[in-house]
């Protein structure tokens, strides 16, 4: 007769199972509830998940707290706790008893968490296997005994594979390998800086500032869930161009971040010539044809004929058309880039 596994074992499996659920995040973290009630009995308990760059750590989800608590949750003052009490720093999951500061001196503890009738609670800090700091899982229970040291042990085991089944990175990476033949990318947060991508390498073009960066920003701003434009090559690289391409991250992707950022080859240019491209890209940004002609330095003639061109090439009826086609095709260079 086989062994039976052990709860450990079985709960391992259980959280695995969550992680691999192809629904969305909130619904993933929803999940893990349900297994973890097996080992931990908790009144309350929320998922929160960093914003580095808005100095917060918002609940991704959260049940069974007053409205009170929720709003402190959503506060700087959680965010400024967080960090004192060392989960960005620390793997440890923290009960009541293990904390490094007295309860008392928490202003979450002390003015929320006490006077909403919790006694107990325990942190467990969300690291991912390649070191990022995601946030923290939470309960409380209105119960002053502590969890269990076994328990608190043990969930500090399993902590990497619950920060797995939450970790927002995996459905952006997803998104991002839509893009087959991406040959660099980054991540845009809101700030406008850029951070790594998985799976993909960095490029030049892709720093912080860059015309390609700007660009895409700019698009995501306009509420764009998706934009590919084309931008020059820059040396060492051989002349010519690469197809950028922005998609917007889900909603409940890491708060600080915005959209992917991916460099791809340009496709089928359909023989239009550089001059014929920033024009397109003058028109699709709005510019008449006297702006354009003096962007370009030249007359207004040179910048219908350079249209009238792109329009044959492109196998438009109408110059309108082929504007149309060319921002449908990702046909053009923007003004951010090189004219």
């Amino acid at each position: 007769m086989s062994e039976r596994p052990s709860p450990a074992a079985v709960l391992a499996a259980e959280i695995a199972a969550v992680a691999s659920l192809g629904t969305s995040l909130v619904g993933r973290a929803e999940a893990l509830l349900e297994p973890l009630r097996a080992v931990l009995e908790f009144d309350a308990a929320c998922i929160t998940m960093l914003d580095a760059e808005g100095r917060r750590q918002p609940p991704l989800l959260w049940r069974g707290y007053p409205s009170a608590v929720v709003e402190h949750l959503h506060s700087t003052d959680f965010f400024v706790s967080v960090q004192r009490l060392g989960f960005s720093r620390n793997r440890s999951p923290l009960r009541l008893a293990d904390m490094p500061v007295p309860p008392g001196e928490l202003r979450g503890w002390a003015e929320f968490m006490a006077p909403a009738g919790f006694g107990e609670g325990i942190g467990i800090p969300l690291h991912t296997a390649d070191g990022r700091y995601l946030g923290v899982l939470s309960t409380h229970t209105e119960d002053r005994k502590p969890v269990r040291g076994e328990i608190r042990d043990l969930l500090g085991d399993l902590a990497p594979l619950i920060a797995y089944a939450v970790d927002p990175l995996r459905t952006i990476t997803a998104l991002a390998a839509l893009v087959t033949d991406a040959v660099a990318g980054v991540m845009l947060t809101r700030t406008g800086a850029t951070a790594p991508l998985p799976g993909l390498p960095r490029n030049r073009l892709l720093d912080r500032g860059s015309p390609v960066v700007t660009e895409a920003a700019a698009c995501y701003a306009d509420g764009d869930s998706r934009a590919t434009f084309l931008t020059p090559t820059v040396a060492p690289d051989p002349p010519g161009y690469l197809r950028a391409t922005m998609l917007a991250c889900p909603d409940q992707s890491p708060y600080d971040l915005e959209a992917v950022v991916m460099l791809r080859p340009p496709g089928d240019l359909h023989h239009l010539s550089h001059r014929e491209m920033t024009v397109l890209g003058l028109f699709i940004a709005g510019r008449t044809e006297c702006q354009a002609a003096a962007r370009l330095r030249t007359s207004v003639r040179a910048v219908r004929a350079a249209l009238e061109h792109a329009r044959v090439k492109l196998g438009a009826p109408t110059n309108a058309a082929a504007i149309m086609r060319a921002a449908d095709l990702g046909l053009y260079l923007p003004p951010t880039q090189r004219c």
